[in-house]
């Protein structure tokens, strides 16, 4: 996916020159874990579409705002081996410009897109309600494991995102990692990776940018190491 000029003129703006200067945000216990993968789940930023929409599958580009929001999780982040993305144009454009410029492998793979929304795509739950009233009742109230008309329920979602993790994560031997995705995937991971309840998962709030970052070693649980630590971007 090759950037647009507008998207090339902000990323080159918020890294004009050079290597991104890294600093390593995890505590020092944790990364020493020999052989342990580190991973950072990162959310897109803001994008040039509607808010507050049901987007999934509908492909709006980030806006300035929304590379700045992810630049800035990205300079306080530990270097990264190897990067992932979801296909969507709000993900895979911030993850290729990074590769790119620092040589590394980018993998992008549909596992990684956000939820579909089928019918509901580009509208807001107000919007839906009025479309389909009954089935946008019973889609909120049962936490995502009804799917919207012609969309993906949670555990459809889990069952692909899980896939397409443990296919990307089957050669790794300690390291960082970078995944780019959605809001609808990182929850899925979340429950997947730490057996929280899918009942409780949109308890967790992931705005624009959200990321927390898992560390994995062979014969262990995965360890939740941050959620949400504070990168601000104007």
């Amino acid at each position: 996916m090759a950037l647009d000029m507008a998207e090339a003129a902000v990323a080159q703006a918020l890294w004009p020159a050079g290597p991104v200067s890294f600093r390593a945000s995890l505590p020092a216990t944790a990364m020493a874990i020999e052989g342990a993968t580190l991973i950072t789940v990162l959310r897109h930023g803001a994008v040039q579409g509607r808010p507050f929409v049901y987007r999934g599958r509908q492909d709006d580009p980030l806006s300035e705002l929304g590379w700045k929001q992810m630049a800035a999780v990205i300079v306080a982040s530990p270097p990264f081996a190897a990067i992932a993305s979801s296909p969507l144009q709000r993900c895979q454009a911030f993850a290729q410009h990074l590769a790119e410029r620092h040589g590394l492998p980018l993998h992008v793979s549909p596992a990684f897109q956000e939820m579909a929304f089928g019918e509901w795509e580009g509208l807001t739950p107000e919007q839906a309600t009025q479309r389909h009233p009954a089935e946008h009742a019973v889609f909120r109230a049962s936490a995502g494991t009804v799917a919207a008309p012609g969309g993906e329920n949670l555990v459809e979602v889990r069952q692909r995102v899980r896939a397409g993790w443990e296919a990307w994560l089957a050669d790794a031997r300690g390291g960082q990692r970078l995944l780019v995705t959605h809001a609808g995937v990182m929850r899925a991971l979340l429950i997947e990776l730490l057996g929280l309840p899918a009942s409780h998962i949109y308890r967790i709030a992931l705005p624009e940018a959200a990321h927390f970052q898992v560390s994995l070693l062979a014969g262990e649980a995965p360890i939740l190491l941050s959620l949400n630590s504070s990168c601000e971007a104007t």
